[in-house]
């Protein structure tokens, strides 16, 4: 072994799996495959299949193939990425290519198809191990900051809600509080700022989980057809009443029953809602006299002022009482631009996955205009915003020429934003270390923690304040990468 191939092979872990290798490279002389034998554990694919097979078997640090195989006939480079994020939902695996002739076409078309390096075979013998090592670190660093920052976002997330502000931890506490009980809750907010979810969110962490959410739209639904809608019919009651109908308060039994836009209800028919919240007891349409009961737990939303709708007669006053039980008021997205890079980021990832591709990040002017901009749909404008983006862009990072010229306008002649971006990153930073359950603080004065878990928090705090990257923390921690990779296999945390 030369003394380049030692220092690669002391850096290494022992037994992890390395490398693929596929078509040519897998067949080729000792004077390749040979130097890398010494420093690596090789798994050998002779066929496309094959490598399939292996990837289902245990993750690589990185993928060697010849051209032919990456950009000639098998045209595995394309492929490999999306059966890899099928597999293991993370984006990221390193490849590099071993090239009979670096000319530039070659090159060009090794990278544009997702090769991290390209390599000619005359260089594979002094150049191949040290860019598979490198390649490799690269992908341990992405897989722990992957696993990091999906830590960090769950810490802002309830349920399929997403923000790291006071206002919408504010939020979260009363959701968490609240159900757990049947009491009636009122949501208010403007069109777009996820009230729908708050609801689902209501009944997702309910003792009714196991029960129907029915959503029901009162503005989308004609009057004359909304009373059938909420509480059914009998067959021939009216005309076109061909059969019996169950109504969304009888499905909703044992469940949640959701009214949206509640306000946009007939006042005739709000009296008869009144009373069905009284005791929970119905009549279909046609239905005679005979009352029915339903076990459901009822909330409400509008996104126009109630006390407006209440002064213009929309809304009943005592069926608003009666519902408003526990309010909850939805901040516009305006009021809490900390929320905008988690929300942003939230949707990138979300949305990368659903169309099968992946981004890095914003940039830092994407992330300004963002934030300059006052999104007048809240958060439901901004994921169609970004869904558009991710399905026309192609680069990894997206820029502010991806988003739409509306917007651009509008930003561009708008006031400098009141948080700059730095400061937004600052505070979402503070928000998800004050929530996260491995803070060095202790609840009690005199607790004495073992020193294992001493030990733990520090590295966790470490990784942390050096966003993920491992070799910085294990400077200044005092050791070395090889340390922290065990330590994080102990705590579960890779």
């Amino acid at each position: 072994m030369s003394e380049g191939t030692e220092e690669i092979a002391a850096q290494r872990e022992v037994g992890s799996v390395l490398a693929y290798m596929t078509g040519e490279v897998a067949c080729r002389s000792k004077q390749v495959t040979g130097a890398l034998d010494d420093c690596f554990e090789l798994v050998r694919c002779e066929s496309y299949q094959a490598l399939l097979k292996s990837l289902g078997e245990a993750v690589p640090d990185v993928v060697v193939m010849d051209d032919e195989a990456a950009i000639g006939r098998e045209q595995m480079l394309p492929r490999l990425a999306v059966e890899f994020r099928r597999q293991y939902g993370f984006p990221y695996l390193p490849i590099v290519v071993l090239a009979a002739r670096l000319d530039v076409d070659s090159v060009v078309r090794c990278m544009k198809g997702g090769a991290d390096y390209v390599v000619s075979h005359s260089e594979a013998a002094e150049k191949l191990a040290p860019k598979l090592l490198e390649a490799a670190e690269q992908h341990r660093l992405m897989r722990e900051v992957h696993q990091l920052v999906g830590a960090h976002r769950r810490r802002g997330k309830f349920g399929d809600l997403v923000g790291v502000s006071p206002s919408m931890q504010n939020v979260f506490s009363i959701v968490r509080n609240v159900a757990a009980t049947d009491a009636p809750v009122f949501i208010t907010g403007e069109s777009g700022t996820g009230k729908e979810l708050v609801a689902s969110a209501l009944h997702k962490f309910s003792r009714r989980r196991e029960g129907e959410f029915v959503c029901v739209n009162c503005a989308a639904i004609p009057k004359d057809l909304l009373e059938s809608e909420l509480f059914g019919h009998e067959k021939g009651s009216f005309t076109g009443a061909e059969s019996l109908r169950i109504g969304c308060c009888e499905r909703a039994d044992g469940g949640t029953l959701f009214l949206d836009e509640v306000g946009s209800m007939d006042v005739r028919l709000q009296s008869k809602m009144l009373r069905f919240l009284q005791d929970y007891t119905f009549t279909r349409v046609g239905g005679g006299g005979q009352a029915l009961h339903t076990d459901t737990r009822v909330i409400a939303a509008t996104n126009i002022n109630p006390a407006a709708q209440i002064a213009d007669g929309h809304l009943r006053e005592d069926l608003y009482y009666r519902l408003n039980v526990v309010p909850v008021e939805l901040p516009p997205l305006r009021d809490r631009p900390e929320d905008i890079p988690v929300l942003a980021q939230h949707f990138l990832m979300v949305l990368g996955e659903k169309y099968s591709k992946y981004f890095v990040d914003f940039s830092a002017d994407a992330m300004r205009l963002m934030l300059c901009y006052g999104w007048p749909g809240n958060v439901r404008q901004l994921q169609n915003v970004i869904e558009r983006i991710v399905v026309l862009a192609t680069a990894d990072r997206i820029t502010p020429e991806l988003f739409p010229e509306e917007i651009r306008q509008v930003a561009a002649m708008a006031p400098p934003p009141q948080l700059q971006v730095e400061e937004a990153l600052r505070i979402v930073e503070q928000a998800l270390k004050a929530s996260a359950p491995e803070a060095l603080e202790l609840q009690e004065a005199d607790d004495v923690l073992p020193f294992d878990e001493v030990e733990k928090r520090a590295i966790l705090d470490a990784l942390r304040k050096c966003d993920g990257d491992i070799s910085k923390a294990a400077r200044k921690l005092g050791l070395s990468r090889a340390t922290i990779y065990r330590k994080l296999e102990k705590y579960g945390e890779r």
